[in-house]
């Protein structure tokens, strides 16, 4: 898995704090192709933002919710 590229929501305008993060990634080497964005909240992006290894933790995890729902 690859990070594309992170972009900041601000759905309660430019002026005010961001309120969700896009995560774009590309995947390969499998039998299958996901590709993002995965949609999270601030609370996790900052929580897993402190390298790239959580981040992807963190989209593989919203993946496999998606999936079991």
């Amino acid at each position: 898995m690859t990070i594309t590229g992170i972009n900041f929501n601000y759905d309660e305008g430019f002026d005010k704090e961001y309120t969700t993060v896009d995560l774009s990634f590309i995947t390969s080497g499998a039998t299958y192709n996901i590709n993002g964005p995965i949609k999270v909240t601030k609370d996790e992006y900052q929580a897993s933002s402190v390298n790239n290894d959580e981040l992807k933790t963190l989209i593989k995890g919203k993946i496999i919710e998606d999936l079991q729902a």
